[in-house]
């Protein structure tokens, strides 16, 4: 049986295996910056950088406008930041060594209380 010519990289599955366990692992906090982003500046998406640090070691990141979002000329990130609900979802985009981008729109799953807010 012969390989299709858009078989994902190996390389690129184990990438992705990993970023989806760390965002995993920092969900509430990713959560919890997401909500009061959008509370406070509108839709957009939270950017980590991890181009000068392995992931989880400290790696710095922020909720960017939709206008900041814009200026990384991401046609995934821009569709991800138009398309999502911010009351349910949220969009990350990893910054990565290469000038690689790995960017993620995402439904937590979080313990929720009475009215779909996290706890």
């Amino acid at each position: 049986m012969k390989p299709e010519a858009n078989t994902i990289p190996a390389w690129a599955i184990q990438e992705r295996e990993q970023d989806h366990a760390w965002i995993g692992e920092n969900m509430r906090l990713f959560w919890e910056t997401a909500v009061q982003g959008a509370r406070l500046i509108g839709r957009g998406a939270i950017v980590v950088d991890v181009t000068g640090r392995p992931m989880g070691a400290g790696n710095l990141f922020s909720y960017f406008s939709q206008a900041e979002v814009v200026r990384f000329q991401n046609e995934q990130i821009d569709r991800f930041v138009q398309e999502y609900l911010p009351a349910e979802e949220l969009v990350i985009a990893l910054l990565k060594p290469e000038q690689r981008v790995s960017s993620y729109r995402i439904r937590p799953l979080l313990n929720t209380k009475a009215g779909n807010q996290p706890d």
